[in-house]
């Protein structure tokens, strides 16, 4: 089976099209005698529930999740929305070979638009599968990756957090200093993980900047850190930070760039290791360190900073992914500093200005 014999038309884009192509790849490989059905929602949304019947009339309910893409990354977050009691099937444009274990591995059903189909049910029992697209029949050469990795993704995930309000593409580039291509990939990136909402060929009308936080904080590449020892401790590292007003160049993340708690381990980025560790006296330790300095992949670190107490901190938005995934996880500290982020929003994210 070809990828044109699998996906011959357009690829659907709302999510009831996504469901009825995906769906109707389902119920062409249904047992003899079983049949389905399902809600029926005002279009464009896809129906909640799916009912699959035996021949007997005993039937199966299950949780819809129909999405334009879905990445190895979001199967988790999939598994946890979804009650104990509760069985889901995903419905997707597409669904790769490593998206489909991760569901297989969940014991949650599944189909595409392409036929990839798993329906699995114990009562009454059934298991149906079939096989579709080895590959995304509509992407195209240089079509992106679908994860959020990179400098361009840093840059853009943390304006689209920072800023709020409508926002066309270009004014977001402004705004991000990412080159035209980049902006354009990692926009098409979070428009089909569904973490924006864009007009057709226009601007940005939406974004679910807590979710775009939490994938960008697990797609990002792990970034090196070293671990010293402050002699003073870290009070006294902490006035001597106050009193360089930022040089040498420095941000400090983690729980240290909050009010969740006062730090036993003070995290930080400096854009030179070596050069701060050197002006602050700190020694290197390989063990029981009380100072965890970051290399960062990105100036963005050090852009639209928060102060507090005197001291330079990372953005709200970058201090949220830090202790969301990473070196710096405490996830506690993450689930307040959002829900504070998100109670508000208006202290941390900036109205866009337009230029001119």
């Amino acid at each position: 089976m070809t990828v044109a014999d699998v996906a011959p038309n357009p690829r659907p884009e709302r999510s009831i099209d996504i469901f009825r192509r995906s769906a109707a790849w389902l119920d062409e490989n249904l047992p003899p005698g079983w049949s389905m059905s399902s809600d029926r929602p005002r279009s464009p949304a896809a129906p909640n529930r799916l009912l699959i019947t035996a021949p007997d009339g005993e039937s199966v309910s299950y949780a819809i999740i129909a999405r334009k893409g879905v990445l190895s990354g979001d199967v988790a977050r999939i598994a946890t929305e979804l009650s104990d009691s509760d069985r889901g099937f995903v419905c997707a444009h597409y669904l790769s070979d490593p998206v489909r274990r991760q569901l297989d591995g969940h014991g949650i059903s599944y189909a595409d638009a392409t036929g990839n189909v798993s329906l699995l049910a114990t009562r009454p029992t059934i298991w149906v599968r079939n096989r579709g697209a080895d590959a995304d029949p509509w992407r195209g050469p240089g079509r992106p990756s679908g994860v959020l990795t990179g400098e361009p993704s840093e840059r853009v995930v943390r304006a689209l957090a920072d800023y709020v309000g409508e926002m066309s593409v270009p004014e977001l580039i402004r705004l991000s200093g990412t080159s035209t291509g980049a902006a354009y990939r990692v926009v098409e990136v979070l428009y089909e993980r569904e973490l924006l909402t864009r007009l057709p060929r226009g601007p940005i009308t939406d974004v679910r900047w807590p979710h775009m936080l939490r994938a960008w904080a697990a797609d990002r590449k792990p970034f090196p850190t070293r671990g010293f020892a402050a002699p003073g401790g870290l009070d006294e590292l902490l006035a001597r930070l106050e009193a360089t007003g930022g040089d040498p160049g420095y941000a400090i993340t983690g729980i240290g760039a909050t009010d969740y708690a006062a730090p036993a381990v003070l995290e930080l980025y400096a854009d030179d290791v070596d050069a701060f560790a050197s002006a602050m006296d700190l020694r290197p330790v390989d063990g029981g360190a009380d100072v965890v300095v970051a290399t960062p992949w990105s100036a963005v670190v050090f852009e639209r900073m928060q102060y507090r107490n005197g001291l330079r901190c990372v953005a709200p938005a970058h201090a949220y992914a830090d202790l969301a995934a990473g070196p710096f996880r405490h996830p506690d500290a993450a689930e307040y500093l959002l829900t504070t982020l998100t109670a508000d929003e208006p202290a941390w994210r900036r109205p866009v200005r337009r230029a001119g």
